[in-house]
């Protein structure tokens, strides 16, 4: 523990601490539980018209119902313990949003590895599967990017998305006179200490870590999503909280100190997965699959024959009471006897500092051949398609599933109870962040919009998940607040709520960090499935951009193509219009409704021409067209126009040619015409590529890539 930080618990106790309560405060006190570095920076984020913001998860209302969702990272285990470590990373998601009484329907992941470690890529896809399809959750969308700041640093974010009637949420708020009550896998040393392993630096030798790292088992979850359910909608079950970073630990201190009462434990009471098992180890285990419960004495009999239905243990282990003391006991003997407040309230940090960009210029460009660009961007697995992880994962279990991957920008779940549709999407852009974190941050909390309403979905809540390096160095401190004024802009401009959020500090070794990375999960919504929208082009249809057309002025640092091409990254990023934004946003739902829209997506990843590409490979349909309208440009002028990474642009696809442009000129909308799907070429400008050859690079560099590794 930190001098200064235990100096400050003892000033606060007025006393020293025994051994116990070290451990207590080491994890409680912990980057991972008590948010030093970030927690004064959360609060300038707009959470307004959010549902319970500050609980396990937040949500949206739709209806009667509220949409749960929320993200998390596993970074720190999967790099020690690839597969369990993801694993363990689905199972917490999916107890945070059950916590709420909502029933999980849905999980993503955000991914990223750096190709040179196969091992942890495969773990971590090998772990997500397992876990998720044995559990029955569909896994129904996310990305995957590889850089090698990732080098044994994957990022491993997973969000999990549910829904309950509003009026049947439960909080963790526990009240006085209630029993605590804990269900699931009997208590192990697995896990212990995980909390403070996740708020350090990794080590460069992790064998040693691995004893930090949880172990799941998926049928039990399963066992246990059913009990807490029913469980949960025992009226006189008060509270619920899920055993996750700290275990035992952070649920009941957070539960008591939310109900503002006492909280008393009688480890004696736990059934134990082995015996001689340490005060400490018992409070701080990170088994998973468990739950606990504050509920009213007569619900107990209820709550018992639940717990045996399921064939799943549980134990009455404690009781709340008035007051505002945390007691640990041993049958008969107090092992401490702690104030709430000073567990839940950590010593806070600023951060501080202006983040300054320093732009720099590629020295190395040089005039590519567009033939061998289009190839390299094609073939290479950051810009690939994903289906090598998606095809492991089952999307369709759960029978909600109505668009799947690949085939629209979000994910489309059936929302049977409210009969409409939910658009799910998770997106980054690190290499943005890494240019410029405010503005980064904005272009990827626009990346999940656009998804949104490129598939047809009025987006209205949004989740994070902010990675970040080492926060007690200035840089990271300051990219990290810039990121946070980034976010809280943007969600305040367009007026989506953050809901709920996670961050994940020290991924770092002493060797490499990670680039800032902030990822942005968004939930959306759509009404009759008339409008929702595929990124799916049919031959015969013609193809307009709309929004920011060609402008050789346009800045495009952080663009893949520079970073593949020229192995470059530092350049100016574009900077979003707010205003455009939303009226692109109405133009799309417009045609879409005037039936003057078949098909579309958003332009992001491999700009102009790498996008187009995405949706002619998802088609199977050829194209004919032109991009450079016979302008002269040079070779290095091409690559812009047709890779440069610009906001504020879709491409959608219709067959009306004469209707749809009409509609554009009227109502003022930016477009180009591109051309018309045919045939089984690409041929644009005088270029011609042939269709099935680029599309089984895009297709199968992934598994290529890892076949050689």
């Amino acid at each position: 523990m930190d001098k200064f930080i235990e100096y400050e618990i003892q000033k606060r106790l007025k006393r020293k601490m025994n051994e116990l309560e070290r451990h207590i405060f080491s994890a409680m006190w912990s980057e991972h539980c008590g948010y030093l570095h970030s927690r004064k920076e959360l609060k300038k984020l707009n959470t307004k018209g959010a549902l319970f913001p500050s609980e396990n998860a937040g949500g949206v209302k739709i209806g009667n119902w509220g949409i749960f969702f929320k993200t998390e990272s596993h970074n720190h285990p999967c790099a020690v313990e690839p597969y369990q470590g993801a694993a363990t990373g689905v199972g917490g998601i999916i107890r945070d949003i059950l916590a709420l009484n909502a029933r999980p329907i849905a999980l993503l992941n955000s991914l990223k590895f750096s190709f040179s470690q196969k091992h942890l890529i495969d773990g971590v896809t090998r772990g997500i599967s397992d876990y998720g399809n044995s559990c029955g959750i569909a896994n129904v969308a996310g990305e995957v990017i590889f850089d090698d700041s990732y080098y044994d640093l994957p990022i491993v974010n997973v969000m999990a998305v549910g829904i309950a009637p509003i009026n049947k949420v439960k909080l963790s708020s526990a009240k006085e006179n209630c029993i605590i009550v804990l269900i699931g896998s009997a208590t192990g040393p697995d896990g212990v200490g995980g909390a403070a392993f996740a708020s350090k630096e990794l080590k460069n030798n992790k064998s040693e870590e691995k004893i930090h790292v949880q172990i799941g088992d998926p049928f039990v979850k399963k066992k246990l999503i059913e009990a807490t359910l029913e469980i949960l909608n025992i009226e006189d079950v008060v509270a619920s909280q899920d055993c996750g970073a700290a275990g035992l630990l952070s649920s009941t201190t957070e539960m008591a100190y939310k109900g503002k009462c006492s909280l008393e434990l009688d480890l004696n009471k736990l059934h134990l997965a082995q015996e001689n098992m340490t005060p400490a180890q018992i409070l701080l285990s990170e088994t998973q699959e468990r739950m606990v419960f504050a509920i009213k004495e007569k619900a107990l009999e209820k709550v018992m024959e639940i717990a045996k239905k399921y064939e799943l243990e549980i134990s009455k282990i404690g009781r709340t009471f008035p007051g505002g003391d945390y007691i640990v006991r041993k049958g008969s003997v107090i092992l401490s006897k702690t104030p709430l407040d000073i567990i839940c309230e950590p010593y806070i940090y600023e951060c501080t500092g202006d983040f300054q960009v320093k732009i720099k210029e590629c020295k190395n460009k040089k005039d590519v051949n567009i033939y061998d660009a289009v190839n390299r961007i094609v073939s290479n697995p950051e810009f690939a398609s994903k289906k090598w992880f998606f095809e492991q994962w089952d999307y369709a279990v759960g029978g909600r599933t109505f668009i799947p991957p690949q085939k629209s920008g979000a994910a489309a779940l059936k929302f049977y109870e409210n009969d409409c549709f939910v658009g799910i999407c998770m997106d980054s852009k690190p290499r943005f962040c890494e240019v410029h974190p405010y503005y980064g941050t904005v272009s990827t909390f626009l990346e999940s919009f656009r998804n949104l309403v490129s598939s047809g979905f009025e987006p209205l809540g949004c989740t994070n998940c902010l990675n970040f390096a080492n926060p007690e160095k200035k840089e990271v401190s300051t990219a990290f607040k810039a990121a946070i004024a980034g976010l809280a802009e943007i969600s305040n401009k367009l007026d989506i709520p953050i809901v709920s959020g996670n961050v994940s500090f020290y991924n770092e070794t002493k060797k490499s960090r990670i680039y800032p990375t902030v990822t942005i999960g968004m939930i959306g919504h759509c009404k009759y499935e008339n409008d929702l929208i595929e990124a799916v082009f049919n031959v015969g249809e013609n193809i307009f951009l709309i929004g920011k057309i060609i402008d050789l002025q346009s800045n495009i640092g952080g663009s893949l193509y520079e970073y593949i091409l020229f192995n470059f990254l530092g350049g100016k990023i574009d900077i979003a219009d707010y205003n455009l934004e939303v009226k692109l946003k109405n133009t799309i739902f417009r045609l879409k409704q005037k039936s003057l829209l078949k098909g579309a997506i958003d332009v992001s990843k491999g700009g102009l021409l790498g996008t187009l590409l995405c949706a002619l490979f998802n088609s199977n349909v050829g194209f004919s067209g032109s991009f450079f309208a016979g302008k002269n440009y040079t070779d290095s002028q091409k690559l812009k126009i047709l890779f440069g990474e610009i906001e504020g642009r879709y491409i959608f696809s219709t067959s009306n040619y004469i209707k749809a442009k009409e509609y554009l000129i009227k109502n003022n909308i930016p477009f180009m015409h591109l051309g018309v799907c045919v045939g089984d070429k690409i041929k644009f400008d005088g270029y011609e590529f042939d269709f099935e050859k680029l599309k089984e690079k895009y297709c199968n560099s992934i598994k290529n890539v890892l076949d050689e590794c």
